[in-house]
This record gives structure tokens, sequence and C-alpha cells, in this order.
């Protein structure tokens, strides 16, 4: 028989021994609201691609000459996959400098789940749309003016498309909320601090942008680095980077676009950047043990120890494309710009984000991440539409 003693010991292990019966963990908040929020996601998708297969059927029947036109157009892709050696799309950007302005972004499950619902309400009216055009009934009137048909087709079709558009960007979304809020459960502590600096920020403007550098402080420049003078008028930058990834066409790709991105001239004088990248296989890099596959999930801490330290890292495996100062630039899946790109590279190069990024506690509903920036013509603070000065 137990005494009271023996109740009093074993009181805090009882919620471990519940968890244990129940057979799962209890995951935080910012993990549950995420799960919820992907799988509102997944049916929409399942959805959507219903959506495709009944306008597809009917426009194979009513109005064939515009099967080139819908099936140009692929089909919704399958959401949250992500992996090692999955390579992003490389996609064009327009070339577009901001200004130095303040703006501040804000993202969180119930943005992208407010973002869904407004999509599914336009999915909803584009099948309402399509079900009038596959009923008999409305058929035999509708087809009194065949213009008007290959109108309302050519609509839903260019519908669909803009729906397609719009998903990728909510797996963006998807996927920077798991990564970031994932971050800031991990140290809360620092991001208590960059919170307490955002909110400085935003009810003082002004000299924002010279705020934000003196609180990020001077680059780090890692030792691997050389700097080459080869006249009077040039620096150039030695970037040794290793490598686990076998594709030579995307490689040379990412080398030549990152290497014109850092090219700047100031005060008479030339600065460019000369990648060179170090190939270890796979194979090698998990000697002797077994390769992750293609598609595994891989931590990524332990991934990039295995790597020498004479030099960066270019590997793949994150849900979202991403750069360690000093370290390592992490692939995800999503497309990614070549400025972009330039960017995470930048982290290698011993560059901070030339932004701030805090939080709100939203209890059950996780975290909203908040971002400030001032500099938008610094790449290092605006990794879609800036370029490389001399200052950052």
């Amino acid at each position: 028989m137990w005494n009271v003693r023996d109740i009093l010991v074993a009181i805090p292990l009882w919620p471990v021994v519940m968890t244990m019966w129940l057979g799962q963990a209890i995951s935080p908040p910012y993990i549950q609201r995420g799960d919820e929020v992907e799988q509102q996601f997944r049916v929409y998708t399942d959805e959507l691609d219903v959506f495709f297969l009944r306008l597809r059927e009917l426009v194979a029947r009513e109005t064939p000459a515009l099967l080139p036109e819908l099936d140009s157009e692929d089909p919704a892709p399958e959401p949250g996959i992500y992996g090692y050696q999955l390579l992003p799309p490389i996609v064009d950007e327009s070339d577009s400098g901001g200004g130095g302005r303040i703006a501040t972004f804000s993202y969180s499950w119930e943005i992208t789940a407010s973002y869904m619902d407004a999509e599914t309400t336009k999915l909803e009216k584009a099948r309402t749309r399509l079900a009038q055009l596959r009923s008999p009934d409305v058929r035999a009137d509708v087809r009194a003016d065949v213009r008007a048909d290959v109108a309302v087709v050519q609509e839903l079709i260019a519908e669909y498309r803009t729906l397609v558009d719009n998903l990728e960007t909510i797996d963006q979304y998807l996927q920077y909320n798991r990564f970031w809020q994932r971050g800031i459960a991990q140290d809360r502590p620092r991001y208590d601090r960059l919170t307490e600096f955002y909110d400085m920020l935003v009810s003082e403007e002004s000299g924002a942008d010279d705020a934000i550098r003196e609180f990020l402080g001077r680059p780090f420049v890692p030792p691997y680095i050389e700097v080459d003078r080869p006249t009077s008028s040039s620096r150039v930058l030695r970037l040794p980077v290793y490598t686990d990834i076998d594709d030579d066409v995307f490689l040379e790709a990412v080398e030549s676009g990152v290497e014109a991105m850092w090219t700047v001239v100031g005060d008479g004088v030339g600065y460019s950047l000369d990648i060179e990248f170090r190939r270890l296989p796979p194979a090698t890099v998990y000697a002797p043990g077994p390769t992750p596959e293609r598609g595994d999930h891989i931590d990524l801490a332990s991934h990039a120890s295995r790597f020498p330290d004479d030099g960066a890292l270019f590997t793949t495996g994150a849900e979202s494309t991403f750069g360690f100062v000093g370290d390592y630039v992490a692939l995800g899946p999503g497309e990614v710009t070549m400025r972009t790109l330039a960017h995470e590279f930048g982290h290698v190069l011993g560059f901070a984000d030339g932004y701030v990024r805090g939080y709100r506690d939203l209890g059950d509903d996780g975290f909203e991440i908040l971002e400030l920036t001032s500099a938008f013509d610094d790449i290092m603070s605006a990794p879609r539409e800036g370029r490389v000065i001399l200052s950052c």
C-alpha cells in the first residue's frame, strides 16, 4: 500500500505517466495551431484539385479549343514538401529599390488562416459558376450564346490560375511560420530583447535606419574569407563554399548570379565576390554511416557539423531557404530569386539581417512574427528588392 508520502512524491510524475498512457506528447500551442492551419490547407488543396478535374472535364466536352489554355497550367502543387537534396526553382525578379522608409510586416497562423478563408470563398464562387455550366438545364440556356459560354469558361480558367498562384503563396507562409515560430520558441530571451527594440523603433520612426545598424553592430568576418587586391582599384573577396549539391547547372547559375549581385564600385574602387564551390558527395559526408535519401528530413545543425570549418556551406533540407551568419545557407523547396540567394550568401560573408524581428505571444494561436525594416536599398535589409551598397 502507498502512504501519503509516496503519493506526494509521485505527483510530479503523473503528467508523464498520462502522456505515456495516451501514447503522445502534448505539443506547444504554436505547433498545435500550425498543424490545424496546415490541415485546413491540405483540405483546401484537395478541393482545388477536384475543381480542376471537373473544369477540365467540362472544357474537354464543351470547349475543347480551350484545353491547351487550361493544361498549360500545372496542377496545384502538393503542399509542405521539403527535404534533403530538394532544390528550389530560381525565378526572375524585377530590379526595384524601395527607398529608405520604415515598414513593418507581420505573420501568424491566424493571418494565414484568414488568407485561406478568403481563397476558399473565391473557390466556392468559382465552383458555383462551374456547377451552373455543368447543369443540363442551364446548359440548354447558355448554349444559346456560344460566345458567352466560351467567355465564362475562360474566366473560370483564369480564376483557377489565380487560385493556384495564391496557393503557392500560402504554402510559403506556412513554411515561414513553421521556421520562425519554432525559432522564437527556442530562443525567447533573445526575441524578447528584439521585441523591445522593435517597439521602440515603431514608436520613434526617425533615425530607425541608423538605430538598426547600431543595434546589429559590425559584420562578423569569417576566418575563411580572403581579400585579394589584384590592382590598386579592385578588391576581390574569395569565398570557399563546401556543398553536397550535385546539380552542376544549378550551382553554376547560383555562382554567377550571386557573384554578379555582390559587385559594387565606390570611391574609385571596385569590389567583387569570387565563390569557389568545393564538392563533397553525400556518401563522403556521411561515411561510414548511411546517407540520407532524397526528400528525407534531416537535422540541419548536425548535418552542417559534418563539413570542414575552413569554408562556408551550401546545402539543402530546410523548410524555407535561410542562412546563418558565418556558417551556411540551407535551401528550401519554394521558389527563390537570385536576389534572395545573394541575401543569404551575405550571411556567410558575415552580415546579419538588416531588419528587426520581434513577436507577440498569441496564446493558443502561437506567435505573431513582427518584422521591421528601414533601409530598403540594402540587400541585407530587403532580400526581395535591395542591392549591395558599401555601407552594408
